[in-house]
């Protein structure tokens, strides 16, 4: 198969991949030759639907393959992450915690503010997304946040 100017389908390259003990114990390796070319050309990348979506089921080695997207999170779960790592910052910046990157404890308010109102937009944003018990304890940490910020800065 081609890429040509009258072809528009994919090039899909299959290689067996030998694995470490090189006896084709691995799996399969897909190579997309898609988007090669593309760049130059100006070309519009092409659609990916996400695995929810309806279409035709891929068929053939394609879909034994996991997808090079496989690996990446949903944005609920991102966010999710995000609200981790933020309330995370907000405790360290109110001097509450050590900060693991640096092991001291140091107070800086301004940062820890701009933390939490983060997490209160982003909250905000996956609470009509969240099952209830997933809002209610989101709701729970953004008030311990808020409570402790005016306990420090206080």
């Amino acid at each position: 198969m081609g890429c040509g100017p009258m072809d528009d389908g994919p090039e899909v390259v299959g290689v067996a991949d030998k694995g470490a003990g090189g006896e084709g114990e691995g799996g399969f390796r897909v190579t997309d030759k898609r988007r090669a070319g593309r760049e130059e050309s100006g070309e519009a990348p092409p659609i990916v639907e996400s695995p929810g979506a309806a279409g035709p089921e891929p068929t053939g080695p394609a879909a034994e393959a996991p997808a090079d997207e496989a690996h990446l999170l949903q944005v609920g779960d991102l966010v999710r992450v995000f609200i981790g790592e933020l309330s995370a910052r907000a405790w360290v910046h109110m001097g509450l915690i050590v900060d693991p990157a640096t092991k001291l404890i140091a107070r800086d308010l301004a940062q820890a503010r701009l933390a939490i109102d983060c997490v209160a937009g982003l909250v905000e944003q996956l609470a009509p997304v969240a099952e209830k018990g997933e809002r209610d304890e989101l709701e729970r940490l953004l008030a311990d946040l808020r409570l402790n910020y005016v306990r420090q800065s206080g």
